[in-house]
């Protein structure tokens, strides 16, 4: 198996594995991270993500070859919404899920980021 397919199967499997846990062993710690200005409910809206996460990670393990390429530009523009606030509050010292390293581990591991 070459690169790009482990790759596109390992997005798509975390992607899965976030969604799950939205609905069900994270599902505290995501509703804490929904903003306020969200017009639903906190529970409502950590559900509708885990749903679209699973059905995004699932499209992309098991779209064929030829729409490949359309479901990596919806890919594309749905990672760069959700994803960067959680590289912000790593960076910020501000932790937002209890499923990622404290700031004090990131720091002290060999892993840094700018």
């Amino acid at each position: 198996m070459e690169t790009k397919e482990i790759s596109r199967i390992a997005l798509g499997t975390f992607l899965i594995t976030a969604g799950v846990g939205h609905l069900t062993f994270a599902r505290k710690e995501f509703q804490a991270q929904v903003p306020d200005w969200v017009p639903l409910k906190k529970d409502d809206a950590v559900i509708y993500s885990g749903i679209a996460e699973i059905l995004l990670g699932t499209t992309i393990i098991a779209t064929p070859k030829k729409h490949r390429k359309t479901v990596g530009k919806v890919v594309a523009t749905f990672l760069p919404r959700f994803y960067p606030e959680i590289l912000l509050s790593i960076r910020t010292g501000e932790i937002l899920l209890a499923l990622i390293p404290t700031t004090k581990e990131l720091r002290d591991s060999s892993c840094r980021l700018p």
